[in-house]
């Protein structure tokens, strides 16, 4: 699970990323805390978190991190030249953020989710909710903590870690018309509503050739070429906002710039 929040502005120059420190804090940036549950726990995923670490840090209405500092530009500085790891605990340090991955939402005894762990987690008041989007063919329990949260106001962003043909557990969970049309690479390029949500601060290439999950529906942020469907769909339904996220590379786009962007949906 993951607490966040963050703005930076990206450039993205032969798959590496390069991150430009504010100078202030934008106006109304700051928020509720971001959770995240349940993602992989490996090094990729940890460095994906980067970016939304860091914005949890500087703006988020829990973290303790600035202490009253103004200084956004020195403290970005510091923040952009740590590692994933460094990041993590500085965040759980400063309670901005809270990373809880498919090991530490699961009782390791009885592989099974942790009940106690996920009852702290229902005490929480969250901006938006990012998970793994096996919870919702495997976890029952954490399905059900998802969409009472969503339920709640909370926006929430499936991660498509592992995939699924099937897309009834999230078209009844949300009360969306998505299906999936196609699992393959295409080339990709922002529509008009994916300009509004994600933006060209998260994905400033014209087109990218990359392997996704390809989902039809409404919310369709990209156009592809010779295929119906998107790699990320969004649903807004006033300030909150569901999203599916189906990029599979993540030498492609940035996830950490585009999942952050979709825990926004609502205000854009």
């Amino acid at each position: 699970m993951i607490t966040l929040h963050f703005c930076v502005s990206m450039n993205y120059i032969s798959g590496s990323v390069q991150k430009s420190p504010a100078t202030t804090q934008p106006p109304g940036y700051s928020c509720k805390p971001i959770l995240m549950i349940g993602l992989p726990s490996h090094s990729d995923w940890e460095e994906n978190l980067s970016e939304i670490l860091v914005h949890c840090l500087l703006y988020s209405t829990t973290s303790t991190y600035m202490n009253g500092s103004n200084d956004y530009g020195a403290k970005m500085k510091r923040l952009m030249s740590l590692g994933s790891k460094e990041l993590i605990k500085l965040s759980h340090k400063h309670k901005a953020s809270v990373v809880w991955s498919e090991e530490d939402i699961l009782n390791q005894q009885a592989m099974e989710v942790d009940m106690v762990r996920l009852r702290e987690l229902e005490k929480g008041d969250y901006q938006a909710i990012i998970v793994d989007d096996t919870c919702f063919m495997r976890e029952p329990d954490i399905t059900r903590f998802v969409s009472g949260q969503y339920q709640k106001g909370v926006s929430v962003v499936i991660v498509a870690i592992e995939g699924f043909y099937d897309l009834s557990p999230l078209r009844n969970c949300f009360d969306v018309d998505w299906n999936l049309s196609a699992y393959e690479r295409n080339t990709v390029r922002l529509n008009k509503l994916g300009k509004k949500i994600i933006g060209r601060e998260a994905f400033p290439e014209v087109s990218v050739y990359t392997k996704s999950h390809f989902v039809v529906g409404e919310g369709e942020l990209f156009h592809t070429n010779h295929r119906k469907g998107s790699p990320v769909v969004t649903v807004v339904r006033g300030s909150k906002s569901v999203s599916y996220f189906g990029f599979v590379n993540w030498r492609d786009v940035a996830y950490g710039a585009i999942l952050l962007k979709l825990c926004f949906a609502g205000r854009y």
